[in-house]
């Protein structure tokens, strides 16, 4: 990572838009949003991937509660298609409870389809509070543009990362644009997951 600047909401606004991946006017509205702390150094670096959410640069799968994943799987999906620009539209949405009869599981088949083909991701999370992280990763990677050269890739935290509590920010990218925000953010992206 380049260690000329730090890394504020004023440095990732210049570095998106240098990057095509938002416009000025974009990254001088969160800019000004977030005036009373723009010029303040972001650590440490998994916030640093947070305000790229900011900047409607990624989405977010939450580490937190979110009552009713099963529903908010579909939500996820709708804000992540809404990263390409319409390229990517999500339709058909379901969830499949393993167990239909208890609110509280989190467990079953998430379906929907999007670029005309269809898509099951299995849910292994046992709390409908909670996102399964691998699923939901999964879903998001196979909205990846096709015939474009951006793809969906997590933010890797290091081998510790998912032990941390900490959300997993989805970042729709090419190559390019993901090796400048390793040079220029310190972030490093993980290999997708290919449906798990």
């Amino acid at each position: 990572m380049s260690q000329a600047e730090l890394i504020t909401y004023v440095r990732i606004a210049e570095v998106l838009t240098a990057l095509g991946m938002i416009t000025q006017e974009k990254g001088r509205g969160v800019v000004e949003e977030f005036r009373d702390v723009a010029h303040e150094e972001i650590t440490p670096l998994h916030h640093v991937s947070y305000a790229l959410e900011d900047f409607g640069a990624a989405v977010s799968i939450h580490a937190e509660d979110v009552d009713f994943a099963d529903v908010a799987y579909g939500e996820l999906l709708a804000d992540a298609a809404a990263l390409t620009g319409g390229a990517v539209e999500v339709t058909e949405y379901r969830f499949e409870k393993a167990d239909e009869d208890d609110p509280e599981d989190g467990r079953g088949v998430m379906y929907f389809t999007a670029q005309g083909q269809r898509h099951s991701f299995g849910v292994e999370q046992e709390s409908n509070d909670y996102f399964d992280t691998g699923a939901a990763q999964a879903a998001i990677e196979a909205l990846s543009p096709v015939d474009d050269p951006r793809d969906f890739r997590c933010v890797d935290y290091g081998p510790e990362g998912p032990y941390q509590g900490w959300d997993a920010i989805m970042v729709l990218a090419t190559a390019e644009q993901r090796a400048a925000l390793g040079h220029h953010l310190g972030l490093t992206f993980e290999d997708p997951c290919h449906g798990l």
